[in-house]
C-alpha cells in the first residue's frame, strides 16, 4: 500500500513538473533569457553581422571600447524576409540593465540602403510596414555619453500578409513595380519615411467609373496629409483626379479605361501612419443613341457600356422625377421597343442605367441623360 502511494506520488510530482516545464518552454509571453539567442562580438560592420531568425528574441550588449569614454560599439543584424508580410522591429532593456538606454537604430537593405532609423529612450517598437521579401541589416548603438554596458533584448516581428503594401527603398520606387491590386479588396500601407512615395496599379477591363475609399488607420494620431493622384495607366496623361486628403474619403474617377495608376505622397506629417485603401467599380454612365416613334410605340437605342451585365430602362411623364422601371434588358442588347402603344398628344422620358451583376451582388451605374419624345 505505501509503495503504491509512493508511486502515485512521483507520478503526481512527475506530472506536474512536466506541465511546468512547458509552460515555461512554450509559453511565447515568457522572456525567458536563457531561451534567448545571443548575440557574438565582433559584430561591428555589415560583414560581421550575426544572422537572426524572425519572431526569435536576440539579447545583445552595448559595451565601452578599451581607453575611450564614449560607447562606439555597434551590434549589426542580418535577416531575411521570405514572403510578403508586416514587419515591425522592437528593443527593450534586458532585465540586467537597470539604466535608461538611449537606442540608436538604423534599418538598411541588401543593398546597404538606409530606410529609416529610430532614436529612443528605454524601449523602441517602430512602425509596422509592409517590408518586401529579401535581406536586411540591422545596426544598434547607443547615444554618444550613455552610462554603463547596456544590455537589450531585440526582437524582429514578421507576419506573412498579402494584405499589405510591398515596401523597399524610396528611390527604386516607380509604376513600373507598382503594387497591383483588385477589386472590392482592403490594402494596407504607410510611407515608412517623408521621402517615399507609394504606387498602385488596379488591374482593370473596359472603362470603369471608380470609387476609391481611403481611410486612416486608427492607431494614427495628430494631423498627417497625403497626395493622392489618379492617372490611366495607357495614356499616363493627364492626371485624371488630384486629392489632398487629411481625413477618411471617397474619391471618384468618373471614367478610366483600363488599368489604373495611384500615386500616394507625404504632403505633411504623414511618414510611418498607417493608411487603408480600397478600390470598387461602377459601370460608366450609359448614352442614350436615338430615341423614335412609331405607332404609338417608343424605339430606344444605347452605347454599349463595358462590364454592363445588363441594362435598366426607366419611364416617365416628368423630365425630373417619378422615373418607373418599365424593362430590364440583357444578352449584350443595347436597343428595346415598347411593346404597348402608349397614350396620344403626350411626352414621355426616358433613361438607362446600366447594371453589373456579379453572383448576388448588383451594382448599377449613374442613369443617363434623360430624352424625351411626343407621341402624337
Amino acid at each position: 500500500m505505501i509503495r503504491k502511494s509512493f508511486t502515485k506520488l512521483k507520478r503526481i510530482i512527475f506530472s506536474g513538473l512536466v506541465m511546468s516545464l512547458c509552460t515555461f518552454v512554450f509559453n511565447p509571453t515568457t522572456p525567458a533569457n536563457a531561451a534567448m539567442v545571443q548575440e557574438s562580438e565582433p559584430n561591428d560592420d555589415a560583414a560581421a553581422a550575426d544572422t537572426i531568425s524572425l519572431n526569435t528574441w536576440v539579447k545583445g550588449t552595448i559595451g565601452r571600447k578599451a581607453n575611450d569614454y564614449y560607447y562606439k560599439d555597434e551590434d549589426w543584424y542580418k535577416f531575411t524576409i521570405t514572403q510578403p508580410g508586416v514587419t515591425n522591429i522592437e528593443i527593450k532593456p534586458d532585465i540586467s540593465n537597470s539604466i535608461n538606454s538611449y537606442w540608436n537604430t538604423q534599418l538598411q537593405d541588401a543593398d546597404q540602403n538606409t530606410l529609416r532609423t529610430w532614436t529612443s529612450v528605454h524601449t523602441l517598437k517602430s512602425a509596422k510596414i509592409g517590408w518586401m521579401p529579401g535581406t536586411y541589416y540591422l545596426k544598434v548603438n547607443v547615444w554618444s555619453g550613455t552610462s554603463g554596458d547596456n544590455a537589450y533584448n531585440l526582437i524582429v516581428h514578421n507576419t506573412p500578409s498579402s494584405q499589405w503594401e510591398k515596401e523597399q527603398y524610396y528611390e527604386h520606387k516607380n509604376f513600373s513595380n507598382a503594387n497591383i491590386i483588385s477589386l472590392d479588396r482592403e490594402y494596407t500601407g504607410n510611407l515608412y519615411n517623408r521621402y517615399d512615395t507609394d504606387y498602385y496599379r488596379l488591374k482593370l477591363k473596359g472603362a470603369n467609373d471608380i470609387k476609391f475609399n481611403f481611410s486612416i488607420d486608427n492607431t494614427v494620431s495628430g494631423n498627417c496629409a497625403w497626395w493622392i493622384e489618379f492617372q490611366e495607366y495607357k495614356t499616363r496623361r493627364p492626371l485624371l483626379t488630384k486629392e489632398l486628403v487629411s481625413s477618411n474619403k471617397i474619391i471618384n474617377i468618373p471614367k478610366c479605361t483600363g488599368d489604373l495608376l495611384i500615386k500616394i505622397s507625404n504632403y505633411g506629417g504623414a511618414d510611418e501612419a498607417v493608411y487603408h485603401i480600397e478600390a470598387s467599380r461602377k459601370p460608366i454612365t450609359p448614352e442614350i443613341s436615338s430615341i423614335k416613334v412609331n405607332k404609338r410605340k417608343v424605339s430606344l437605342r444605347w452605347k454599349k457600356v463595358s462590364n454592363a451585365t445588363g441594362y435598366y430602362v426607366y419611364r416617365s411623364t416628368n423630365p425630373k422625377t417619378s422615373f418607373k422601371k418599365v424593362k430590364t434588358v440583357t444578352g449584350g442588347q443595347t436597343s428595346y421597343t415598347e411593346k404597348k402603344a402608349l397614350s396620344k398628344n403626350k411626352t414621355y422620358y426616358y433613361k438607362i442605367v446600366a447594371f453589373d451583376k456579379s453572383g448576388s451582388k448588383i451594382t448599377k451605374s449613374n442613369a443617363s441623360k434623360a430624352k424625351k419624345i411626343f407621341v402624337k
